[in-house]
């Protein structure tokens, strides 16, 4: 895997993911053939100052969906929840 190693991470923020982040579990979206070891590194170099305490990986199938010019099929994904010990990432907003 020739890529950045801050380029495998991008945020999900959705309702699920921001009450998750209360219990400091972040959930990113990666891209297919990243491992856990290179997961690990990329997070630890975009926040030095944490300790990862788990990684959870999930793939995501693409479902198809009906179009008007027939069926698309969209690609398929991987997400992953990471735990951390440490202050609270600031991407992720707070939930009232």
């Amino acid at each position: 895997m020739n890529k950045n190693l801050t380029n495998i991470l991008e945020p999900i923020i959705t309702e699920k993911s921001t009450a998750l982040s209360k219990q400091n579990k972040y959930t990113f979206k990666v891209v297919k053939d990243a491992t856990k070891d290179s997961i690990r590194k990329s997070f630890l170099e975009i926040f030095p100052d944490r300790k990862i305490t788990s990684i959870k990986t999930l793939k995501i199938k693409g479902h198809s969906k009906r179009t008007k010019s027939g069926i698309k099929f969209p690609a398929d994904g991987k997400k992953v929840i990471i735990t951390t010990l440490g202050p609270k990432i600031e991407y992720f907003p707070d939930i009232g």
